[in-house]
């Protein structure tokens, strides 16, 4: 782990008196639990901090501590001297506005764990090697020193169990097993966890999940599925974008899969599409064909044209890749 950047970087906060703290929009769990984790143990210590979103949270999301308290970027009044970045690629990544303010602070830092990360910070923490944003959060707040509440451990908890795939993926690493039970013992509230994330589906994912498979379609013999969401699906089914959260690895799971894709129309005629990967495939090159990023093995991008155009580029750069 980077330890020069994450000692200057805790020294910073450790004095800073005001701070702003942001993420990308469609926000995850570890955005999230990063950004939330890392606001609460700044508040504990005295600091003034906004937490700022321009998407509201996931109904999954909300029994995170502290989600509340997240506010639009347009309800920004004042921006703090110094503005932290969590879990973003970019500064476009963060939405509306967002690019401005670099203009707008006197100082940015950014904490992520994107191999695709620009290096927009004037500090910048970027560790691809690390599972989520939020084990290079932790690592942070150690060195301040801050207080791991119990709502703190909660919210990273939080992160590395989403970002892992439940502690599945091979992004898992030892030490995030270290990190996750050192949260535990830190009183990160497993049961509540557990309930909203793996117990409580709402009704509309499990409609759209039903419509959305019939659309399930495998190329290059096996090795290459996906399946689509149309707008149509998603209002048929009362569904909002947050309901297809983990469709991509419904292809992926199959047997002889090695890339697995979702492709999901947006209210303003682009495509958003999610890829995965087994063991082979660096579906982050893939992605960036297109504009996009991401990890070895989970990215994303967002292409403009009709849902059937988007597919077949898409699905013939992940045949070439093979």
């Amino acid at each position: 782990m980077l330890m020069s950047e994450i000692g200057q970087i805790a020294a910073i906060l450790a004095t800073a008196r005001e701070v702003a703290v942001a993420t990308h929009i469609i926000p995850d769990g570890d955005c999230l639990g990063s950004m939330l984790g890392l606001t609460l143990a700044l508040r504990k210590r005295g600091t003034s901090v906004i937490a700022i979103n321009a998407d509201p949270v996931p109904e999954m999301f909300q029994y995170l501590p502290g989600q509340e308290t997240i506010i639009d970027p347009d309800q920004v009044t004042s921006m703090p001297p110094l503005l932290v970045m969590v879990d973003c690629t970019d500064m476009e990544r963060a939405g509306k506005g967002f690019s401005n303010w670099q203009q707008r602070v006197e100082k940015i830092i950014n904490i992520d764990h994107h191999v695709s990360n620009t290096r927009f910070g004037h500090l910048n923490l970027v560790d691809s090697r690390a599972a989520a944003t939020a084990e290079l959060i932790y690592a942070v707040l150690e060195q301040i020193p801050a207080t791991f509440t119990p709502e703190v451990a909660t919210c990273l908890y939080t992160a590395l169990a989403t970002d892992t795939g439940s502690f599945q993926y091979e992004n898992c690493t030892a030490r995030t097993l270290r990190l996750a039970a050192s949260l535990l013992e830190k009183g990160a509230d497993m049961p509540l966890i557990r309930e909203h994330l793996w117990e409580s589906k709402p009704l509309n994912s499990i409609r759209l999940l039903a419509a959305t498979l019939p659309t399930l379609t495998l190329a290059y013999e096996g090795r290459v599925a996906w399946m689509t969401v149309s707008r149509a699906a998603l209002e048929a089914n009362g569904a909002r974008p947050e309901h297809a959260e983990g469709l991509v690895n419904y292809p992926r799971s199959i047997a002889g899969v090695e890339v697995g894709m979702l492709f999901r129309e947006l209210p303003d005629g682009k495509v958003k599409v999610s890829l995965r990967s087994k063991k082979i495939v660096d579906v982050n090159r893939v992605a960036a064909l297109f504009g996009g990023g991401g990890h070895r093995r989970a990215a994303g991008c967002t292409l403009d044209g009709d849902l059937d155009t988007v597919v077949a580029r898409v699905v013939a750069a992940a045949g070439e890749a093979l």
